[in-house]
């Protein structure tokens, strides 16, 4: 008389029992092995999370926690912190790990190039007269009798000043 031995649902995790003569075999669900299915395989084993991200097993499946900067099933892709364009005034982005670099154009500073740099600041115009700022630039406005960019010297003949031109 031939036992079921698969009577005693001796296959664990979902495994199939099919019996045999005096044995049985266990074919196991996707994410166990072993004679009884009794060990979960650790998908996590092969290391697959890139980029100092961290694995979490799971039945038949992992899951990576990336570290800042990194994103993707397995922390492979580089997130473009440019992306969203965080440089203002035409500055240039420089995408680096969680993190950006702004390039500024001539005329700004600044973290994300949000500072217009005041060229008055040093005081260019000589005779101490209004200095109006720009981008990049400045404009003194000179008494009557001095001459631009910086009101430098008195005009002494309308001959200085053609010659001052005409160069």
């Amino acid at each position: 008389m031939d036992i079921n031995e698969c009577a005693s649902s001796p296959c664990r995790n979902g495994g199939n029992c099919i019996d045999g003569v005096n044995n049985f075999t266990c074919t196991c669900i996707d994410g166990y092995n072993g004679t009884t299915c009794q060990t979960d395989i650790n998908e996590c084993a092969s290391d697959p999370c890139q980029n100092g991200g961290a694995c979490v097993d799971g039945v038949n499946r992992f899951t990576c926690n990336c570290v800042a900067g990194y994103s993707g099933i397995a922390c492979r892709t580089d997130v473009n912190e440019c992306a969203s364009h965080p440089c203002k005034n035409e500055g240039s982005c420089v995408d680096g790990v969680n993190s950006f670099i702004c390039v500024c154009a001539n005329g700004y500073s600044g973290a994300i190039c949000q500072t217009d740099i005041n060229e008055c600041a040093s005081d260019p115009c000589q005779t101490r007269e209004t200095c109006v700022d720009g981008i990049n630039s400045y404009i003194c406005t000179c008494p009557p009798g001095f001459f631009l960019p910086n009101c430098l010297g008195e005009v002494v003949s309308s001959c200085f000043i053609a010659h001052l031109y005409h160069r």
